[in-house]
C-alpha cells in the first residue's frame, strides 16, 4: 500500500493530467476554429492568452486560501470550473463567446495547478522533492502525449463541438475527484522550514522577482513552440490528425526531461541541471528557425520536450528550496504570473507575426534570445539570499 505522501502524488498526477488538456489540445483546435469561422491565428491564440494571464491573477486568490486552509477545496472547485468551461467552449459562435468560455472559465480552472503542486509536494518531501515535482508535473506531459491524438481523432469523428463537450467530461470524471484526495500532511508530520529559507514574505529579496522573470521568458518559449507545432506541421501538408501527434512527440520527450531533470537537479543542482534543459530547447529552437521537413518536426519536438520540461520542472524546484515553505502556495502564485504572462505572449505573438508573414521563423528566432535572458534571470535568482 501506497504512504500517504506517494497517493498525493498519484492524486496530483491524475489532476495535472486532467488539466494538461487544456493546453496541449489547444494547438489542435486552432486550425480548425480558424478555417470554421475565417478568424485569424493570432485572433484565436489571444483567447489562451487571456486564459493564462487570468490564471496567473485568480492563482494569488487561491494560493492565499490554500496556504490557510489547504489545496483540497479550491482545486477540486478550480477544476470542476475548468470542465465547465470547455463544455461550454462547445456553444461559441463569435470570437468574444471564445475569450469568455475558455479565456476566462478555462483560465481559472487551470489556475491552481502549479501552485498547489509545488506547494503540497514540497510540504511532503523534505528529500528526494525534485523526483516528487517530476512524477507530478510528468502528468501535465501525458496530457500533451494523448490528449492532442484524442481530440483530432474526436474532431474527425463528431466534429470539434463533441470533442469540447467529451474533454469536459474527462476533466470532470477524473479531475475532480482525484482533487478531493489531495492535501497537506498533518500538522505533526509537516515537514519543517530548513534553514537559511526565511518565513518571511520575500517582497523585498530580488530573487523572487529573477525567478518571475526567469519563468516569464521560458514559459514564452515554452508555449509559443507547443501551441504552435501542430499549425506547423499542417503548413507542411500534414494531415491534421498525423498533424497532432507533433504534440505526442513533444510529450514523450517531455515525460522523459521532467523525470531525468528531477533527479538531475536533486544529484547535482538546480543550475547545472538548468544549464543542460536550456542548451538542448535552444538546440531544437535553431532547427525551427532554420526550417524542417515535415518528418523532422516530430524528432525535433522530442528534443524541445526534453529541455523544455526539464527547465519547467527546474525552476518549481528552485523556488521552495530558495524560500522554504512558509506561504509557498502564494510565493508561487507570484512566480507563476511571471511563466503565465510569458506563455500568454508567446503564442499571440507567434500567431500575429505568421498572419503578418506566413513563417514562424521569426517568433523562433525571439524564442533564442528568451531562452538567453531567461538563463541570465535563473542565474541570479538561485544565487545565495542576495541583500
Amino acid at each position: 500500500m501506497l504512504a500517504p505522501r506517494w497517493r498525493v502524488v498519484v492524486a496530483l498526477f491524475a489532476v495535472t493530467s486532467c488539466i494538461a488538456a487544456a493546453v496541449s489540445t489547444f494547438g489542435v483546435f486552432l486550425p480548425v476554429l480558424s478555417d470554421t469561422f475565417g478568424w485569424s491565428r493570432g485572433a484565436v491564440s489571444v483567447a489562451l492568452s487571456i486564459s493564462l494571464v487570468v490564471g496567473g491573477v485568480a492563482a494569488f486568490v487561491i494560493g492565499r486560501v490554500a496556504d490557510r486552509r489547504g489545496p483540497r477545496g479550491v482545486l477540486a472547485a478550480t477544476v470542476a470550473l475548468g470542465a465547465v468551461g470547455f463544455a461550454l467552449s462547445a456553444r461559441i459562435d463569435a470570437l468574444w463567446h471564445f475569450y469568455l468560455s475558455y479565456g476566462l472559465l478555462v483560465g481559472v480552472g487551470m489556475s491552481s495547478i502549479y501552485v498547489l503542486s509545488a506547494a503540497t509536494v514540497a510540504r511532503w518531501f523534505a528529500t528526494r522533492r525534485g523526483m516528487a515535482l517530476a512524477i507530478v508535473l510528468s502528468g501535465f506531459n501525458l496530457g500533451w502525449l494523448t490528449a492532442g491524438p484524442l481530440a483530432a481523432w474526436l474532431i474527425g469523428r463528431f466534429g470539434w463541438r463533441a470533442a469540447y463537450v467529451a474533454l469536459g467530461a474527462l476533466i470532470a470524471v477524473v479531475g475532480v475527484p482525484a482533487s478531493l484526495c489531495v492535501s497537506y500532511p498533518p500538522s505533526a508530520e509537516a515537514r519543517p522550514v530548513t534553514a537559511g529559507s526565511g518565513a518571511r514574505w520575500p517582497a523585498g529579496d530580488r530573487r523572487l522577482w529573477y525567478f518571475v522573470g526567469s519563468w516569464g521568458f521560458l514559459g514564452f518559449v515554452y508555449m509559443m513552440v507547443t501551441v504552435h507545432s501542430v499549425a506547423y506541421a499542417r503548413d507542411r501538408g500534414v494531415p491534421l490528425e498525423q498533424a497532432s501527434l507533433a504534440l505526442t512527440a513533444f510529450g514523450v520527450g517531455a515525460i522523459v526531461g521532467r523525470l531525468v531533470a528531477g533527479a538531475a537537479a536533486d544529484h547535482f543542482g538546480v543550475r547545472t541541471t538548468m544549464r543542460v534543459c536550456l542548451v538542448i530547447q535552444a538546440a531544437a529552437l535553431v532547427a525551427f528557425v532554420a526550417g524542417l521537413p515535415a518528418w523532422a518536426v516530430p524528432v525535433t519536438l522530442v528534443v524541445f520536450g526534453l529541455g523544455g520540461a526539464g527547465a519547467d520542472n527546474t525552476i518549481v524546484k528552485a523556488v521552495p528550496d530558495a524560500f522554504g515553505l512558509a506561504a509557498l502556495a502564494t510565493i508561487m502564485s507570484v512566480v507563476g504570473l511571471g511563466w503565465r504572462s510569458g506563455a500568454g505572449l508567446g503564442p499571440a505573438l507567434a500567431g500575429f507575426v505568421y498572419d503578418l508573414t506566413g513563417s514562424y521563423a521569426p517568433s523562433f528566432a525571439v524564442g533564442l534570445v528568451a531562452i538567453v535572458a531567461g538563463w541570465r534571470f535563473f542565474r541570479l535568482g538561485s544565487a545565495t539570499r542576495m541583500r
